[in-house]
């Protein structure tokens, strides 16, 4: 018997990940355009980050009899919130601090729920999970203490997120 497994390369995961690192570097080149073009740019990543709950990381946790329901909803919520800042972007631009925080708490809390179940498979992508769901998490909490300093830093702050979580997405796509 041969016990080589073979992994799949996963082009979703892959394309999540540089449509990420796009919308980051888009939105560090023009900081004095980016928030209305960023709550566009956000409600497309928004609806396929969404995609990509409600099929890729479903089956993954049914695979492996995990429950599966609060991915559907965040899913769900996901692609509902994208289409909100596509065809309303100024509801994105006066509201993207306080939705990007809750977003990112939640989003890094399941990240770091998830990454539990790396552990065995691939030990430098579970750590990589670890330190950045830690760090979504504190950086969504400071988005909610401190607006009016979230407000005049949120392009900032976003874009390095985008390009740390594209990163996260495009190691994910490799294992």
């Amino acid at each position: 018997m041969n016990n080589i497994s073979h992994r799949r390369f996963d082009w979703f995961s892959f394309f999540v990940g540089i449509l990420f690192i796009l919308g980051g570097f888009i939105s560090f080149s023009r900081p004095d355009r980016t928030l209305q073009l960023l709550s566009v740019i956000i409600g497309v990543v928004f609806i396929f980050d969404g995609i990509f709950e409600l099929t890729i990381r479903r089956r993954f946790l049914r695979s492996l009899h995990e429950s599966s329901a609060w991915v559907v909803v965040l899913g769900a919520l996901n692609v509902v919130l994208g289409i909100i800042f596509i065809f309303h972007p100024g509801f994105g631009t006066l509201y993207i601090a306080i939705i990007f925080a809750a977003w990112f708490i939640i989003d890094s809390a399941m990240e770091l729920s998830v990454g539990r179940l790396f552990k065995g498979i691939s030990g430098g992508y579970y750590w990589l999970t670890i330190i950045f769901s830690i760090l979504g998490i504190i950086l969504g909490v400071v988005l909610l203490l401190s607006p009016v300093v979230s407000a005049l830093t949120v392009v900032w702050i976003i874009s390095v997120f985008l390009i740390v979580f594209g990163v996260l997405k495009i190691v994910q796509a490799f294992n």
